[in-house]
């Protein structure tokens, strides 16, 4: 399929922080911070707004148009929702605890309750994505060929030298037959989180213990892989009725030890689980602790953020079999962590590069992130209960199964125990073929080039060193967009 999981996936645009963008250049890639990576979010989208009227009813006053400046290939705009008062009380209601947006969400700094944007075009009603943005406009140029559908089986390294190995093209089938490509300046690999480092280990990019236990026997290893898989935290759903009908979709940030029903009295034991699980660590996970330690203590900062949408989610009992959906209209209110410390790997599973490679995502498996998740879990029941939303879910009404009471009542760790049965993923990974330097775990460089090779470089999400907050989407629009310049600039073609 072209365009990948942007044909697919829920169409959301979420926009990244300034702190997790910095973070990126302290972690030591030059010329990757919020600074320099701004422009290019605002170049590869436009933002269509809708009338007055419905940026009133969308609660959207927080929306700055100089920092949507772009006029880029991605057309992003807002729902018709004039008739749906729910979204409108959703902004409303945490703007009365306090939490109104600080600023708009793609200045780089914001917090509060807002309306997010979709990837759709505002007059096609269509969804845009980067087929139909950054393909078609240019698929009928002499030197572009695209093969669909092809099992890439490598990439074609010499390091048959004692320096850095050379990418002369890559190998792959389709339709059972096998096909070489040669490539002259370089190779650019762009297969997603999972099928990007699964390339580079069957092309000599791992430890050769790694290889050669599943088969693969090389006679020099070009890189000793140490990247680590970065999973955005499961998600923690509750239930509650609402009547409802319609579909929208709404975002909110909370930094959670700011408010006293989730622990504000309690963030010095949060620093102290830091320090006992991560500053012993890797390099990596030493600054990592660093930064999450750095968003805690920022009372601007945020590590919860809140969704809404009125549709049941598939429901999961502590058991783990699903429920029927329950009849009525409900409203569901979820939480993801926006900055974790857990992290995870995904290697090769086979020499057969037909088999799918093997990942352990480790959610939560660090306690400061199940600490967290729990005490955001607990924060949804505030904002239930708080106006106007709470005059729209019906009291007493239907919750999710298996749900031990009002969460802000019951013992912390049966809240932990809840989160931990019924909590699921986001389905954005990144990082594994992180940008960082090579004696910190990186894979490539902040040229995006493949340690131990000349002209091997990873674009897409896997090069991605700290996961964003929220969806990845505009994220990666914006790596690759950074990429493209890159690359001219070494090429001296920009």
């Amino acid at each position: 399929m072209l365009g990948g999981t942007s044909a697919i996936n829920g169409q959301a645009y979420v926009a990244n922080l300034k702190s997790n963008v910095d973070a990126w250049g302290r972690l030591g890639n030059p010329g990757w911070d919020w600074e320099t990576l701004q422009p290019y979010y605002r170049k590869s989208y436009t933002l269509n707004l809708p009338s007055e009227e419905k940026q009133r009813k969308l609660g959207l006053e927080c929306i700055d148009p100089k920092a949507h400046a772009g006029n880029g290939p991605i057309q992003v705009s807002y729902p018709d929702a004039l008739q749906d008062p729910v979204a409108h009380a959703w902004v409303e209601t945490f703007k009365r605890m306090g939490m109104f947006p600080s600023g708009d969400p793609y200045s780089g700094i914001d917090g509060g309750g807002f309306t997010n944007p979709s990837r759709i075009n505002a007059d096609s009603k269509t969804r845009s994505y980067s087929a139909n943005a950054y393909y078609v406009p240019i698929k009928d140029r002499t030197n572009l060929r695209v093969a669909t559908e092809p099992l890439v089986e490598k990439v074609i390294l010499d390091a048959s030298t004692n320096g850095d190995a050379l990418a002369k093209g890559a190998k792959y089938v389709k339709d059972r037959q096998s096909y070489v490509v040669q490539a002259r300046p370089e190779v650019i690999v762009s297969a997603g989180v999972f099928n990007s480092p699964n390339i580079l280990e069957f092309s000599g990019i791992e430890s050769r213990n790694l290889l050669e236990r599943n088969g693969i026997k090389l006679s020099r290893v070009v890189l000793k892989r140490e990247s680590v898989l970065q999973w955005l935290n499961k998600v923690s759903k509750i239930w509650v009725i609402h009547r409802g009908r319609k579909l929208f979709r709404c975002f909110a940030t909370s930094a959670d030890f700011n408010h006293p029903d989730t622990g504000s009295a309690d963030l010095p034991s949060a620093l102290q689980i830091i320090a006992a699980e991560s500053d012993s660590g890797t390099p990596f996970s030493t600054e990592l602790a660093t930064h999450v330690r750095s968003i805690l203590q920022n009372s601007t900062e945020a590590t919860g953020g809140y969704f809404s949408f009125l549709v049941q989610a598939d429901l999961k009992s502590s058991e783990g079999e699903a429920h029927k959906q329950i009849p009525g209209n409900y409203l569901t209110i979820a939480v993801g962590l926006m900055s974790h410390l857990s992290r995870g790997s995904s290697h090769i599973a086979s020499a057969d590069q037909t088999i799918p490679p093997t990942f352990d995502p480790r959610c939560l498996t660090h306690p400061l992130d199940l600490e967290l998740l729990a005490r955001h879990t607990r924060f949804i029941e505030t904002i239930a209960s708080s106006e106007p939303l709470a005059s729209m879910l019906k009291p007493g009404g239907s919750r999710t199964p298996a749900l031990p009471g009002d969460l802000r009542k019951v013992p912390l760790e049966n809240v932990k125990e809840y989160v931990k049965s019924h909590s699921k993923s986001t389905f954005h990974p990144t990082s594994t073929c992180a940008m960082m330097p090579r004696e910190k775990g990186g894979v490539g460089d902040s040229r995006l080039r493949v340690w131990g090779t000349k002209n091997l470089r990873v674009v897409d999400a896997s090069a991605i060193p700290i996961s964003p907050r929220g969806n990845t989407q505009s994220t990666v629009y914006a790596v690759a967009e950074r990429a493209a310049d890159i690359i001219k600039e070494d090429y001296g073609t920009k």
